[in-house]
């Protein structure tokens, strides 16, 4: 049966509510209107959230205390120091003794400095025997300035090790001087301000003989993983220049710190 046409056909649909005609159409329409929309916001809302994820302070994590200074003990004021110096920072070759934390066994005097040590030279000739060593588990008595003094509680200076070398036959006098500090950036640091503008040196042991320190004398730091390894080097009559080999020598050879690269060496 066909559809009505004609006049009855044209006043039907005039008979109808407006919009009822392709109203299932328009549904569909503003449904995939609707949901196109909410597709696009979503995609907004999202890219908001990551702005706001970047740009949004985010809580700093709470600041570790700083741990407690070592005890030490104020260093006197003035000293006597070495007319030339020179340092060098550590290098791989101490990697296993870098922090106390690697190496905590605390020095000793004997493993520094063995009974009847001798520093054999061959520029200078020179056969420097240990005269006297020293332990201090308070590194302010090992040194003076209190600059310096303060670089070394700074960097957790808990051991300082000193011994004495002489070879009054050749005419020369070693120092040798070692702090245990809490890793190898705080030996950096130290070996550093012995010779940089903090203002201080090792302090001489007691039973130093007269003199040492007063003529020219050369003077050397090395850091060796978390240690500082200080040697100084004078003739006992007071000569000498930056440019001379035996005291060149010898400051190298007091570094021979065999007790520091046994630890390195595990």
């Amino acid at each position: 049966m066909t559809g009505r046409q004609g006049p009855e056909a044209a006043e039907e649909r005039r008979k109808r509510p407006p919009g009822a005609q392709g109203r299932k159409n328009g549904k569909k329409d503003r449904s995939q209107v609707f949901f196109a929309a909410a597709g696009v916001g979503g995609v907004l809302v999202v890219a908001l959230i990551l702005v706001l994820a970047v740009m949004w302070p985010k809580e700093k994590p709470a600041r570790r205390e700083t741990e407690a200074k070592v005890p030490m003990s104020r260093p006197v004021v003035t000293g006597l120091a070495p007319d030339s110096y020179s340092s060098s920072p550590s290098t791989e070759v101490f990697a296993r003794i870098a922090s106390r934390e690697d190496d905590p066994a605390p020095l000793t005097a004997e493993e520094m400095f063995p009974k009847k040590d001798v520093l054999r030279d061959e520029v200078s000739g020179a056969e420097p025997a240990l005269r006297l060593s020293v332990l201090d588990d308070d590194c302010g008595k090992a040194v003076w300035g209190r600059g310096l003094g303060e670089v070394l509680q700074d960097g957790g200076c808990t051991q300082a090790v000193r011994g004495l070398y002489t070879d009054e036959k050749k005419g020369f006098r070693v120092l040798v001087a070692a702090y245990n500090l809490g890793d190898e950036e705080a030996a950096d640091r130290a070996v550093e301000a012995f010779g940089a503008g903090a203002g201080g040196f090792v302090k001489l042991p007691d039973k130093t003989p007269k003199g040492f320190g007063e003529g020219f004398s050369l003077a050397r730091g090395l850091a060796m993983g978390h240690y500082a390894l200080i040697t100084w080097a004078e003739r006992t009559d007071g000569k000498g220049a930056g440019t001379n080999g035996a005291l060149l020598s010898l400051v190298v050879t007091a570094a021979k710190a065999e007790g520091l690269y046994a630890r390195a060496a595990g």
